[in-house]
Order: structure tokens, then C-alpha cells, then sequence
């Protein structure tokens, strides 16, 4: 049996559909049509119902598909274990986080890790889904969580502190506190948890609008004037033209996370990148934590 038609047949049992799985696997959908049919011909059997609204498992392809993410998570333990030991600083590495600690906090240790590290390829990926990096799709990640899986290790580095912000411009306009109807809130994901933000509480009455699901695109939208918006300090403070809306406080949310696979903890790449992370979050310590700016 072919592991690379298994890998094609896995990928459309997890995406539904041909188009999304060759998109996962960075090949043509026709080609995922073919393996698909290759596998069924060897086996004998139909693995997938074709529907219009996508792939659809048989009972045989439910029971292959069990089979067939054991041997997978095999080949990824056997990858692990070779490649954690590896002492040489050189090489791919990935490194996957959330856009904000990229552009508005990272960039200038990325570069300096870069510079330190010349044969390492350093892919950088902005994502807020947590990466799967047991199957490596990413080497190292920093997240905000509060507990993440046992399956991975990494340190644990300080606190996302966020408060409430608008733009000069919109304060002079709108009076969150005597007209908060007038205002807006920005919207991020689900809008039950909207209200549950701590910084909600002090404005109930203020409606929410739009839904724009990144800290970058939030910041974009005050700078433009459109509302308020539940923002990292780092993000938002170093920016003149920004206040902490009146009454707002800092509040401390989930952990920051530096994570790997445990069995990738002894590769160099790896190691040398969490300490370099570690290292740059303790120097940013006090942005991260709303300390490093005064505010009126």
C-alpha cells in the first residue's frame, strides 16, 4: 500500500473535500482525485461517498482511517526522534504566532536571531490557530493559553495584558462614558464571548459592531476612528494617537506560551529559538504588561 496515497486519503477524510485537502498538501486537486481512486482500486472498495456538499466516509473508510493515523503518528514519532537529535544549527526551522507579536512586538529579535543564526531558514508564519506541531507543520509556536497539551513543553513567560482603546480623534467625538450609545465596540469571533471581555463590563451599554478577528485588523480600525477596541498594550501604547479609553484599567488575560514537541526538546534549532524568545519576552516585559508608557 502507498503511505503517499494514504496521506492524500487522510487529508480528504479531514478537509470534507478535494480542493481543501490539495490545498493542505500543496498539490493539484486532480491529483488528489487520482491517488483516491488508485487506493480504491487496490483495496477493492469504496472509501468515500462523492456528495455535492463533499467526501463523505464509508464505514470501511472510517474504519481505514483509524488504521491509517496510527501508522501516521508513527512516521511523526519516528521524525521526531531523529530529528531532536540533531546538534547541528543549520536548517529549516519553523516558527509559527499570533500577527500582533510579529509586526508589532518580535520583528527586530527575529531579525537579530537571523543574524546570529546565518545558516538557519527561519520560516516565520503569523497564525492564531494553534499549529500542529506533532505533525510538523511548525517547530516552535508562542501562544496565549492557559494550559496547553501535555504532548508539548516550553516556558511559560508572562501575562497578555490588554485594555480598552480609541483614537484621540473619536474621544474628542464620541463620550463613551455620558453617551455610550453613540459608540461602538469592535467586534472579534463569537459575539457571546464579546461579553464577557473585562473590559466590557464597564461600558454594557456601549453596542458591539463589525466583526474583525485579528489584533492587527483592530488596530487598523481605531487608527481609523471606526470604535473601540479590547487591544494588547504592546500593541496600542507605543501609538501617540491612541488613549485608553476613561475609566478603562489593565487586565492581565491568558499565559504567553513558548512551545515545542517533547520530542523535538533536544534539537539545537529548537532549543536556540526558545531561549532567544524567552530572552526577548523578558525584555519586553514591562511593554507587555502596560508599564512602559505613562498614561493620563
Amino acid at each position: 500500500m502507498d503511505w503517499d496515497n494514504l496521506k492524500v486519503f487522510l487529508a480528504i477524510a479531514d478537509a470534507g473535500g478535494l480542493k481543501r485537502a490539495a490545498q493542505k498538501l500543496g498539490i493539484h486537486h486532480t491529483s488528489c482525485a487520482r491517488r483516491i481512486k488508485q487506493l480504491e482500486e487496490q483495496l477493492d472498495i469504496r472509501l468515500f461517498d462523492r456528495r455535492p456538499s463533499g467526501y463523505v466516509l464509508t464505514q470501511a473508510g472510517q474504519q481505514l482511517k483509524q488504521s491509517a493515523q496510527i501508522i501516521q503518528q508513527e512516521f511523526y514519532r519516528i521524525e521526531c526522534d531523529l530529528l531532536g537529535q540533531d546538534l547541528r544549527l543549520e536548517g529549516d526551522l519553523c516558527l509559527t504566532l499570533p500577527n500582533g507579536f510579529a509586526t508589532h512586538l518580535l520583528m527586530p529579535d527575529i531579525r537579530d536571531f537571523m543574524q546570529r543564526y546565518p545558516d538557519v531558514n527561519l520560516e516565520v508564519n503569523m497564525s492564531y490557530t494553534f499549529r500542529d506541531l506533532a505533525s510538523r507543520e511548525a517547530d516552535v509556536a508562542i501562544r496565549h493559553m492557559d494550559n496547553p497539551p501535555d504532548s508539548l513543553t516550553g516556558k511559560r513567560l508572562t501575562r497578555l495584558y490588554r485594555s480598552a482603546y480609541a483614537s484621540e480623534e473619536y474621544l474628542a467625538q464620541y463620550d463613551p462614558v455620558n453617551n455610550p450609545q453613540d459608540c461602538h465596540w469592535l467586534g472579534w469571533g463569537d459575539s457571546n464571548d464579546q461579553l464577557s471581555w473585562a473590559e466590557k463590563s464597564k461600558y454594557p451599554e456601549i453596542p458591539v459592531r463589525g466583526n474583525l478577528y485579528s489584533d492587527v485588523l483592530q488596530l487598523t480600525a481605531v487608527q481609523e476612528n471606526i470604535g473601540i477596541a479590547s487591544l494588547p498594550c504592546f500593541i496600542a501604547d507605543p501609538i501617540p494617537q491612541l488613549q485608553r479609553v476613561p475609566n478603562s484599567e489593565i487586565v492581565a488575560g491568558e499565559w504567553i506560551w513558548v512551545l515545542a514537541h517533547k520530542d523535538m526538546a533536544s534539537n539545537a534549532k529548537v532549543r536556540a529559538l526558545i531561549d532567544f524568545i524567552v530572552a526577548a519576552f523578558k525584555r519586553h516585559e514591562s511593554l507587555i504588561e502596560g508599564r512602559s508608557i505613562a498614561v493620563n
